[in-house]
């Protein structure tokens, strides 16, 4: 058989075409692992099938720092007719529709572009050291929203200064402003999440040792369970997440500053 023109594969999930890398500024959702995209996709003009680009060309086995102990199997769901039980993201917790990763030995599931989520990262709020993402680990309370971080939960952690950030509040920006009248830096909360917004008073919270920011409403859900399909905003940083490390760019970025130019809105 003649090999396939470059940009071109066949993919297990759809049999009957070829997919073609499509690029185009639409949204779109998934039909691989069910999750919303922008942008570039592998497409089938015929069926009007779409896989995010990393759902098209992920390995069916995957070694991760996610799941240090055994390696990954790529699945595909079975119809929701023929489903026994619901399963969920070990890491964002949003529910699993279509093909994800999975230890049968130890119960693990992942969503494919959840496993591209970068182990470490910097933010403009906490510059003195790289924040970690990790599971499983003490509470805590996030600076951008102040909602909880639950003991079970993935966040971006800094370990020794007990900072924690939700995965899906690390694409926030967080707007610097002047010092205070001792020269020590603030921060106001990330645009449209400020007390303003909310017609609350705005007050300044007080220092402490390891970091400095302002009080949030809270967000709600952040490390439960959800019932709703992969296109809500966890989805949505998930996949901005993603698009950005492939601009080569993601090692000298720094979030919490703006990345409108990264991410999809």
């Amino acid at each position: 058989m003649a090999p396939l023109p470059r940009n071109t594969l066949q993919h297990f999930t759809h049999p009957k075409h070829s997919l073609t890398l499509f690029d185009s500024n639409t949204k779109y959702s998934c039909d691989g692992c069910k999750i919303l995209g922008i942008g570039k996709r592998y497409h089938c003009p015929e069926c009007d099938f779409d896989l995010h680009e990393y759902c098209g060309k992920c390995p069916m086995k995957l070694s991760s720092f996610f799941h240090p102990y055994h390696s990954l199997k790529l699945v595909n769901r079975k119809p929701q007719g023929e489903r026994r039980l619901d399963r969920f993201c070990n890491v964002c917790c949003d529910s699993i529709e279509g093909l994800f990763y999975r230890c049968e030995v130890c119960d693990f599931d992942v969503h494919p572009l959840c496993t591209q989520l970068p182990e470490t990262l910097r933010h403009a709020l906490h510059q003195v050291h790289p924040l970690k993402l990790l599971g499983s680990t003490e509470s805590g309370t996030c600076v951008i929203c102040r909602g909880a971080c639950n003991a079970s939960s993935w966040r971006y952690r800094c370990i020794p200064c007990g900072f924690d950030i939700h995965i899906d509040c690390v694409t926030i920006q967080c707007e610097k402003r002047t010092t205070t009248d001792r020269g020590i830096p603030t921060y106001v909360p990330p645009s449209g999440f400020d007390g303003y917004a909310y017609g609350n008073p705005y007050y300044p919270s007080p220092l402490n040792m390891h970091h400095n920011y302002m009080p949030q409403p809270q967000h709600q859900n952040h490390g439960q369970v959800q019932t709703h399909h992969g296109g809500g905003r966890i989805g949505q940083v998930m996949f901005g997440l993603v698009k950005t490390l492939g601009t080569g760019v993601f090692s000298n970025m720094i979030f919490g500053t703006d990345l409108s130019s990264f991410f999809a809105t």
